[in-house]
């Protein structure tokens, strides 16, 4: 019989890791855009010193939650606190397994009352939905899948574009010939770009400030080419999928902790729920760590260096389990750094 969820796939495995490891899941290639425009160098060069163009309206999955219920439903499956949270505003969502382990972590946008959008991979994108479709809330979900895997790739609801980098505000300016609004960190507005309304949120990658911004599918040549012509005069690069998928080394973000899904009666409907071919069940396990035990890949936020983000304030699937891991002990995030003198002297 062909397996039809995430667990029905698991009844017949015997050792996840191994099931994990051997998976043929392909490289995670960039749709939408090139590898390189110029090349990577040059690319990964402006992001620090001038200025850069991430098209990020390819990748990443998006879900509209809409309802009386939106708000208190998130509250109820994420680690971070809502209080204060109002439309405008965005925050890093976390939510984590009934035991306290991520399942993964998305942007989350309030855009209006009773309004919000989750952007990001597609593990926190299912719990939501999954909690959307069983848990009685009153709410709506629709979702916008990612160009690599939808049948119509060049219709999406939305694009989404960052300018980044020590040149982004002159960039702006220009663009909206005027100063750009002061903002703090992860609070959103309207701007004027080519003519479009656009909503901006104040962002920053590696310490870079900028601005990530995003409207309607068929607007997005106008913007595009708007925010192209304004930075000519500013060093402005388009970044490639190479340079991307390489600019969260220095942020120290890890995009893809694996989902603790796997095991746990309390996530078995879960699992129930989700299809086989779901990213749980195609996903592919690397890295020099082993073990045959598949909670050993498990992450708290702690692990993962989302400590701050872990709020008591309020109920939670996986409060009680975070409750008692607080104390740790916990996994540390490092860096790799070479001296340059010493890599130049390895033969």
């Amino acid at each position: 019989m062909t397996a039809k969820s995430l667990q029905d796939v698991l009844n017949g495995v015997d050792n996840i890791p191994h099931f994990l490891r051997n998976q043929q899941a392909g490289p995670n290639a960039y749709p939408g855009v090139p590898g390189e425009y110029s090349n990577w160098r040059d690319e990964q060069i402006a992001w620090q010193q001038t200025c850069v163009l991430f098209n990020q309206s390819y990748h990443m999955v998006d879900l509209r939650v809409e309802g009386p219920d939106a708000f208190v439903m998130l509250n109820s499956l994420g680690i971070n606190s809502f209080k204060g949270f109002v439309p405008d505003r965005a925050k890093q969502f976390v939510p984590v397994s009934h035991d306290g382990h991520v399942i993964g972590d998305v942007i989350l946008f309030y855009l209006a009352e009773n309004t919000f959008n989750l952007v990001g991979r597609a593990p926190t994108i299912e719990w939501v939905e999954f909690h959307a479709a069983t848990g009685g809330w009153d709410v709506q979900v629709t979702r916008d899948e990612r160009t690599a895997v939808r049948p119509d790739p060049q219709n999406r609801r939305g694009y989404r574009y960052q300018i980044q980098g020590p040149n982004a505000m002159k960039l702006m300016e220009k663009a909206l010939g005027q100063t750009p609004p002061d903002l703090k960190f992860f609070h959103m507005t309207t701007l004027t770009i080519g003519g479009r309304q656009v909503r901006a949120l104040r962002h920053g990658m590696a310490g870079q400030p900028g601005f990530e911004l995003f409207g309607p599918w068929e607007e997005r040549d106008e913007v595009h080419a708007a925010l192209v012509a304004a930075g000519a005069d500013f060093g402005l690069k388009l970044v490639g999928g190479r340079t991307y998928s390489s600019n969260t080394l220095e942020s120290g973000w890890i995009p893809s902790p694996l989902p603790a899904v796997y095991t746990g009666e309390a996530m078995r409907p879960y699992r129930e729920w989700l299809p086989a071919n779901s990213y749980e069940g195609k996903a592919s396990l690397g890295g020099s760590f082993y073990s045959d035990n598949i909670e050993d890949y498990y992450l708290t936020p702690w692990d993962l260096g989302y400590g701050p983000f872990v709020k008591f304030d309020h109920d939670f699937i996986g409060k009680e389990a975070l409750e008692k891991k607080q104390a740790g002990p916990h996994k540390k995030k490092v860096t790799l750094a070479l001296e340059a003198d010493a890599v130049r002297g390895v033969a």
